[in-house]
């Protein structure tokens, strides 16, 4: 945690207010995303007790499995709702956006598209292929949340939290419930802490998932779940229990439904930044690549990917990471003040400039870079070579030449490497002059994904081509 991100959460465990933590929305909202809760039963990982999901605020859809015996019903029909919104934003030429509560729903649902995509199908079972794909596009989403700045899937704890601070632990901001309390509390309360202390007490607790309330379990699930197995002893009709715990779920999982609404409507009234329109393009351009590979290929994932494949992942990750930081501190004033404290980022006067410098290029021809330096007070926690970008001059890129720690400042002296023009004909906006005050973060288009090696040049130990026998003619030791 930053030292304005903690200054903040103190301050608003002093005011009881939660604390705005940046001015505008860099992740995208789609027009009609696809809310969903998922509550796992008590047991193995990835056996869902029920699903509730929909595009609808007042119309959602829940999908309960019985307590015992086989949940393919329920799955089957959960996979026909989640495959239709995924054919309807096909048809819409869209991308597909998840939201759900939290964190822990996220790494469940990995966990249950990993179970389902590996699941064989059957040709006189039908919905096994439907089920099948459920699993592929739950992995698809899950891995796209992986990656900074994706919006297929996102927490919308995760979400609220980019932009709000409040006076609890960000473990407790994990609870979508007092989350909410803090940033829009009633009105009837005078402040968000109280709000959330009211919503601590408050009885019942709403159910937001994936695991269930210990309380719930025993005296609300356990009952119902013991009719089940006498009915189903006695040969007596089950449908009268089931129904009992469907309404029941329906009752418990309502709240958190309409608090995420509130929190959609809460964050889409936040202004889009610049670059977040394009963050959407790359949304459903891998949305249309996906659909492509299933209409091609359709192979499910392997459980584990291959080590070329995770390498590629992990650095397509990095690079993502990089980049949305860069282009938030890029358009974002609140996020430029907290690199600041970090040394990622300063700000300073002007104190000399040399509009005359020049240096050669790879060809031997003169180029034109006018250098300046920046007597700045914060912390630099950079390297000579840094490509930097000014939120004053988007197009303009600078490069740090020497930085030099002084008694009163640190010299940070810079050389426009992009935007300033030619000599003939110089963009005097970009050239500073003495006594300006500039104000410089990383280069978002500074990080660029390394090479990695061809398989024929990969050891065979990080899955490249095999070692071929030994010569059979080669003498033995």
């Amino acid at each position: 945690m930053s030292l304005l991100a903690s200054l903040l959460r103190v301050r608003a465990a002093a005011t009881g207010h939660a604390q705005p933590a940046c001015r505008l929305r860099h992740l995208p909202l789609s027009q009609r995303p696809l809310m969903m809760i998922v509550l796992n039963r008590t047991g193995p990982t990835a056996r869902p007790l029920t699903v509730m999901l929909g595009t609808d605020p007042y119309r959602p859809q829940l999908h309960t499995a019985p307590p015992s015996g086989n949940n393919t019903p329920m799955l089957a029909s959960l996979a026909d709702t989640f495959l239709t919104y995924i054919d309807t934003c096909h048809r819409a030429g869209t991308a597909p956006q998840i939201l759900v509560p939290n964190t822990r729903s996220v790494q469940y649902l990995k966990h249950l598209g990993t179970d389902l995509r590996l699941r064989r199908t059957d040709d006189q079972a039908p919905h096994s292929q439907a089920i099948q794909r459920l699993g592929h596009w739950l992995t698809y989403a899950t891995d796209r949340a992986e990656v900074t700045g994706t919006s297929a899937l996102i927490p919308l704890t995760g979400f609220l939290a980019m932009h709000w601070i409040t006076g609890q632990s960000p473990l407790e901001d994990e609870d979508l419930t007092t989350l909410l309390a803090w940033i829009d509390p009633p009105r009837h309360t005078d402040t968000g802490r109280d709000a959330a202390a009211q919503a601590e007490d408050a009885a019942p607790r709403p159910l937001t998932g994936p695991a269930t309330d210990a309380d719930f379990d025993n005296e609300e699930l356990a009952p119902l779940f013991h009719a089940h197995t006498q009915a189903w002893r006695q040969n007596q009709d089950q449908a009268s229990v089931l129904q009992e715990l469907h309404h029941l779920l329906n009752y418990r999982m309502q709240p958190t439904w309409d608090r995420m609404w509130h929190a959609y409507s809460l964050l889409t009234a936040i202004p889009e930044a610049p670059s977040t329109p394009s963050r959407w393009e790359h949304e459903r351009t891998a949305f249309t690549e996906e659909r492509a590979y299933l209409a091609q290929d359709g192979r499910p994932r392997p459980a584990q990917d291959h080590v070329i494949a995770a390498a590629r992942h992990l650095t397509c990750m990095e690079h993502a990471a990089r980049t949305f930081a860069a282009q938030r501190a890029a358009e974002d004033p609140f996020t430029r003040a907290e690199l600041r404290t970090t040394g990622e980022a300063f700000g300073g006067p002007v104190t000399t400039t040399d509009e005359r410098h020049t240096q050669p290029g790879p060809t031997g021809r003169t180029r034109w870079r006018p250098r300046f330096t920046i007597a700045t007070q914060d912390p630099v926690l950079m390297e000579p070579g840094q490509l930097l970008a000014s939120h004053t001059h988007r197009k303009a890129r600078y490069r740090i030449c020497t930085i030099q720690p002084t008694q009163h400042a640190t010299l940070v002296e810079l050389e426009i490497t992009a935007g300033m023009g030619t000599a003939n004909r110089p963009n005097h906006s970009v050239l500073p002059e003495a006594g300006a005050q500039l104000l410089f973060t990383c280069a978002p288009d500074h990080y660029l994904k390394p090479q990695l090696p061809a398989r024929d040049q990969t050891p065979w130990t990080h899955g490249g081509p095999p070692v071929g026998p030994p010569d059979r003619d080669e003498k033995q030791p």
